[in-house]
């Protein structure tokens, strides 16, 4: 009987010895488990969230090198919007994309693309690297912003030598997947706001579409509809009867025998006039693209660059 009994005793001390060596282990696989998902949602997330860096330009007189990384790492796209752009080397980068075959396309401002950045955008259309310059005449290009299928770049670092050795800038570059989809809509918007319905650009987004970049506006009119579109950025059509100046040097493009009871027309202001050389070439069927505005109840279209007509 006391060997039963010792026996039952022996039994149970090696059950709960056993139970506690496994709730032991249990407690330690829950542990390990728990820790490692911890680790991995922090690693998600810090995928999801990337990483961004500001880079002042006076620290390292860098700012230049790291753009060109980004462009460098591109395999897909590189979009970009520039204000003054004279820096070769990011020239040389953007040509570089191109000729591996990444589709390179961006937009200049329209005064500086004449002025100041006339040399490189030479370079990059013979390169054929697709640069679009700004159409609408009110206001500057400003945008000062770069975007790949992986990255973005931005800030008030101007692509020139001063940007990077002298004035004093900021660059954000990026790989937060939210705010480099922000930007890669700005840029795709203005890319489409500014592009000729002649020549649609297919852009490769990063979600493996191919959106086709349409033209400046909304819309394709005759001349007679452009009155009920007023504030719109669109492309307007019909015959120039007669090309007139005024007095004062303003140019009209009159699309009716009798102007005064005319609903569109066509305005170049007498500063810009120098830019259309011979103006009877206009006396033909044009279309015309701009912002659509009413003046003394009919519309018209500011033209302020001969790439508004063709």
């Amino acid at each position: 009987m006391k060997t039963n009994l010792l026996n039952m005793r022996n039994i149970d001390f090696s059950i709960r010895k056993e139970g506690k060596w496994l709730w032991k282990n249990l407690a330690i696989c829950l542990a390990v488990l728990l820790i490692f998902a911890i680790l991995s949602f922090g690693i998600a997330s810090a995928r999801t969230a990337g990483q961004s860096h500001v880079y002042y330009s006076l620290e390292a007189r860098n700012n230049a090198d790291r753009l060109i990384k980004v462009i460098d790492d591109a395999d897909s796209y590189v979009y970009f919007a520039i204000y003054y752009f004279t820096k070769s080397s990011i020239a040389d980068a953007l040509i570089r994309a191109k000729h591996r075959g990444v589709n390179v396309i961006g937009i200049m401002d329209r005064e500086a693309s004449m002025n100041a950045n006339a040399s490189i955008l030479g370079r990059l259309k013979t390169a054929n690297v697709t640069v679009l310059t700004q159409r609408h005449p009110e206001g500057i290009m400003h945008v000062k912003a770069l975007v790949t299928e992986g990255a973005y770049a931005s800030g008030s670092y101007n692509w020139t030598d001063g940007a990077n050795n002298v004035n004093d800038e900021v660059l954000e570059i990026g790989t937060n997947e939210s705010v480099r989809k922000q930007y890669l809509a700005i840029i795709e918007k203005l890319l489409a706001t500014n592009s000729d319905k002649s020549e649609l650009l297919t852009l490769k987004s990063s979600e493996g579409k191919s959106p086709v970049i349409k033209s400046i506006g909304d819309g394709d009119y005759d001349y007679t509809e452009a009155i009920d579109h007023v504030g719109e950025k669109a492309t307007v059509s019909g015959t120039v009867t007669k090309v007139f100046t005024s007095k004062s040097g303003t140019v009209f493009f009159d699309f009716c025998e009798d102007f005064a009871t005319c609903p569109f027309s066509a305005v170049i202001f007498a500063s810009d006039v120098t830019k259309f050389q011979d103006l009877t070439q206009y006396e033909r069927k044009l279309s015309i693209t701009g912002l659509i505005k009413s003046y003394q109840g009919k519309a018209e279209i500011i033209l302020s660059s001969p790439e508004q007509i063709r």
